[in-house]
């Protein structure tokens, strides 16, 4: 089944699948200025979204990856290093957007630049910060282009599979589940 799903917090737009498995159960945004600050509060607002969804059990490895996220897109569109408030001409805006679905809980961060993540071929990532935490940690992940910008996002299941392949209980986050954002895309070699 080839699918591609476009969330940017708005209900999915399915193509070429016959049946739409289920619907987004829960779905909470919050729009940032690309600042060093927006890290901080993202987190918060990771923690506090995902204490609310009763997903206590994921919400280390949520946080952490969104805080990535946040971190990239303030880089990629935030003010120079070093600059002083009377500099900057121009902030960038960035949306944190929380979509939970029955099985997984997608994570997208938008912004204003106009590159995708690509993970480096052949380049040993670290797994304590950037793509290297994300690709650790998530399901699966990638980006898009929108009109605006980009769509980074990062999807973690809600329950571990077994090795029979049943459902068990939370908390890992190693399952591949059903596409969310942009096109399909998947964290390499899982």
């Amino acid at each position: 089944m080839n699918a591609s799903i476009q969330v940017h917090c708005e209900l999915p737009v399915q193509a070429d699948v016959p049946q739409m498995r289920d619907e987004p159960r829960f779905q909470a945004a919050l729009d940032l200025v690309a600042l060093p600050t927006a890290v901080s509060v993202a987190r918060m607002f990771v923690a506090n979204t995902m204490r609310q969804w009763g997903a206590t059990f994921i919400e280390p490895d949520m946080e952490a990856i969104a805080a990535e996220l946040v971190s990239m897109a303030v880089a990629a569109t935030g003010p120079a290093e070093g600059a002083s408030w009377q500099d900057i001409r121009k902030i960038g805006a960035i949306k944190v957007c929380l979509v939970g679905w029955q099985k997984h809980i997608v994570v997208e961060v938008s912004d204003e630049h106009r590159g995708e993540l690509v993970l480096p071929a052949g380049v040993e990532l670290p797994s304590d910060h950037g793509l290297g935490l994300i690709n650790l940690r998530a399901g699966r992940w990638g980006s898009c282009l929108i009109a605006s910008g980009r769509v980074m996002w990062a999807e973690l299941p809600v329950y571990e599979r077994t090795p029979v392949r049943s459902v068990a209980a939370p908390p890992s986050t190693s399952v591949n589940g059903s596409t969310p954002a942009c096109s399909a895309a998947t964290s390499p070699s899982r």
